[in-house]
């Protein structure tokens, strides 16, 4: 890693915008091609929502508590034995989610069956549609495991390959095609009408749903590796760490330069700082790199308005705890704790109210005991929040972080751990260290529109829109982070910046790029 004010060269096979899970894996696939490569990431740190934080000797995942597709055959699994085989390994998670109301209490485990199962006995009225439910799941699940076959995306295949992917995944779609545009009570008024559909009170969208469910019926629920999500960056890092190729931080890009036929050619830092690139990889704000970094006019207004009014994944307020005394003692498991209300409506749990929305919260020391010192353990506590929620937490348009805003981002925070305590007794009072993060925080972090935590959602609208893509509409620029795909998060990161790299190893390196290329396709 070259420190901040190390000397940039003046010019690159390919300059990255954004050291987060997109930007580290397409420097690392590029430079393993022999490729010479500049990241530059504006924060003091890599990682994105990979990056993690310690305070007196506790350490924190900054967002990232599961992962998907890191499991041996998925295809992040793939990529990263492709960068190198001594990369962390990522647990499967056993216990996975707790849905817990004043009216319920259900585990969902890697056997959903048991799930089912005691559903079953509590809604015997809905056992057909249950076992249908969760029959349709499974089949989602079998589907999802295509995903890890078909990760080459069209742009660097010939017209035979494009028809052949396009065949496959229509009949891959087949499963998915009646809930993706299914409102979520629609959905679940087909399989339940004797009140088994309250246990999936919380969630937003019956695609959503089902495919949770899919990932636990098909062994696809990852822990993050021990030593927490930045220890995904520190070997990242490492793998780019050569004499060709470096991460510069507290480099914040200003502008892709365009040559004279409107090409990218390389960027401008914001200190004036030219680097010239034969292509350029945003794995970054979609919005932000449209509207800020290029110049007025290349971007039509027809696709601006359709970022402007994508559908985005909320943003997060989230609790970091240390505590005194192990989780287990309070009565926490591995499982993700899913905590409603059954007197609120399901808009409302996603609202943004923190009397009334959906609570989650991990226990990470349980898996991994080395994030906490001896005897005690680490506690996150989740909601979904907005950014424009009062007066954007206080600090106005100017989003200054003044005592207003930590007033009440405090108060906030009493509210919800209120909440868990009231089904947690004791928490409170083993609490040794409390950080919170707001949208604000999660803004200023990642740059994300919004302070998204996951980028775009695959909805009818984003997708009929093309909002998620590799290659934009200036030649030589290409999208390599979570919006180059639909869905985001971590592996649809790790996947967009795996399709940017094979555009260029294809122009660049196109040994590497067959080799790469086979790789996926295993």
């Amino acid at each position: 890693m070259i420190e901040n004010d190390a000397l940039i060269p003046d010019e690159c096979d390919v300059a990255i915008i954004g050291a987060g899970a997109g930007g580290l894996t397409a420097a690392g696939l590029l430079a393993k091609a022999g490729l010479k490569i500049q990241v530059f990431e504006s924060n003091s740190s890599a990682g994105g929502y990979l990056a993690g934080f310690k305070r007196n000797g506790f350490q924190f995942s900054s967002s990232i508590e599961w992962l998907n597709h890191c499991n041996p055959g998925g295809f992040v699994h793939k990529i990263f034995s492709h960068l190198g085989t001594d990369f962390p390994e990522c647990p499967p998670i056993r216990n996975i989610r707790r849905f817990k109301s004043d009216s319920f209490d259900y585990l969902l485990t890697s056997n959903p069956e048991d799930l089912r199962d005691a559903m079953i006995r509590d809604f015997p009225g809905d056992e057909q549609g249950i076992r249908s439910f969760f029959r349709d799941a499974e089949r989602i699940g079998e589907s999802l495991r295509l995903i890890d076959r078909k990760t080459v995306g069209k742009e660097t295949l010939n017209f035979v390959e494009k028809v052949r992917l396009g065949l496959e995944m229509l009949i891959w779609s087949f499963p998915f095609i009646r809930f993706v545009r299914a409102p979520i009570d629609k959905g679940l008024a087909r399989y339940f009408s004797c009140g088994a559909e309250q246990v999936f009170n919380s969630h937003e969208s019956m695609m959503g749903l089902m495919v949770s469910i899919a990932w636990a019926s098909s062994g696809n629920m990852q822990s993050v590796p021990v030593g927490g999500s930045n220890a995904l960056v520190e070997w990242l890092e490492n793998s780019i760490d050569t004499a060709r190729s470096r991460v510069f931080l507290n480099k914040r890009v200003e502008r892709v330069l365009l040559d004279r036929k409107g090409s990218a050619c390389g960027v401008m830092l914001s200190d004036g700082t030219k680097v010239n690139a034969k292509y350029v990889i945003a794995a970054c704000d979609l919005q932000t790199l449209y509207e800020k970094m290029l110049p007025q006019g290349v971007i039509s207004d027809r696709l601006l308005g359709s970022l402007r009014n994508a559908d985005l994944y909320n943003s997060s307020f989230t609790i970091f705890l240390g505590l005194g005394c192990n989780p287990e003692a309070l009565g926490f498991g591995e499982e993700t704790l899913h905590l409603t209300r059954s007197d609120v409506t399901r808009a409302e749990m996603s609202g943004g109210d923190p009397a009334l929305t959906l609570i989650t919260v991990n226990a990470p020391s349980l898996r991994d005991p080395t994030l906490a010192p001896s005897g005690k353990g680490t506690l996150t506590i989740h909601c979904a929040a907005h950014i424009d929620y009062a007066d954007r937490w206080k600090t106005a348009d100017g989003m200054a972080r003044g005592e207003a805003y930590r007033r009440f981002k405090k108060t906030f925070a009493d509210l919800l751990i209120s909440r868990v305590e009231a089904v947690v007794p004791g928490l409170r009072s083993n609490i040794e260290v409390m950080e919170i993060a707001t949208p604000i925080t999660y803004w200023r972090y990642t740059g994300n529109t919004k302070g998204s935590i996951s980028g775009t959602k695959p909805t009818g609208k984003n997708i009929r829109a093309g909002v998620a893509h590799y290659k934009t509409p200036v030649k030589n620029l290409l999208v390599g982070g979570h919006y180059g795909e639909y869905g985001g998060g971590v592996p649809m990161a790790v996947k967009a910046a795996t399709n940017a790299s094979l555009i260029v190893m294809k122009s660049l390196a196109p040994s590497a790029y067959a080799e790469l290329r086979d790789v996926l396709r295993n």
